[in-house]
C-alpha cells in the first residue's frame, strides 16, 4: 500500500514537471545565465592570449610531452590559470607552460608535486618485470614442491 502511494506521488511530481510552460523554462535559463554571470571564474587551462590579458605578464617553463597530461591535473588541482603551447622547432617537441606572475608560491607548489611525481615514476619497476621476477620465484617454488612430493610418495611406499 505505501510503495503504490509512493510511486504515485513521483508519477504526479514527473506529471507536474512536465507541463512546464514556455514561460516557466525561459524564466529557468534567464536565471541560470544570471547564476553563470556571478560565479567566479574557473581556474585551470586558458588560452595564452586570454591568461596575457590577466593581471601581470605570464612566466613560462618547458615540459616533456609525456607529462603534460599530468602536469595539467595538478595544475588544476591547485587553480593555478596555465597556457600551454607546443614548440615545433625542436626535433622531440616540447611544451611550453606560461603562468600568471602573480601565483608564484602555488606554481613552485605545483611544480615540486609535479616533479616529485615524475621522480616516483621513474623509480618504480615496470609491471612486466615483476610479473617475470614473479613468475621465476613461483617455478622455483614449484620445482621444491614437486621434488618433495615425490620424496614423500617413495617414503610411503616403503
Amino acid at each position: 500500500m505505501i510503495n503504490e502511494r509512493e510511486s504515485m506521488e513521483v508519477v504526479m511530481l514527473a506529471f507536474r514537471a512536465v507541463k512546464f510552460g514556455e514561460a516557466e523554462l525561459l524564466k529557468a535559463v534567464q536565471a541560470y545565465l544570471k547564476h553563470r554571470q556571478n560565479a567566479p571564474p574557473e581556474h585551470g587551462k586558458v588560452k595564452l592570449k586570454e591568461l596575457m590579458q590577466m593581471d601581470q605578464g605570464a612566466t613560462m617553463m618547458e615540459i616533456k610531452p609525456e607529462g603534460v597530461r599530468g602536469f595539467q591535473r595538478i595544475a588544476k588541482k591547485y587553480n593555478v590559470d596555465f597556457a600551454i603551447t607546443k614548440d615545433k622547432t625542436k626535433e622531440p617537441p616540447a611544451y611550453q607552460v606560461f603562468f600568471k606572475g602573480r601565483d608564484q608560491d602555488v606554481i613552485a607548489k605545483a611544480f615540486n608535486e609535479y616533479v616529485n611525481k615524475q621522480q616516483r615514476k621513474a623509480e618504480r619497476v615496470p609491471f612486466t618485470e615483476r610479473l617475470q621476477q614473479m613468475q621465476q620465484k613461483a617455478d622455483i617454488l614449484n620445482k621444491m614442491r614437486e621434488a618433495k612430493d615425490k620424496h614423500r610418495s617413495m617414503e610411503k611406499s616403503l
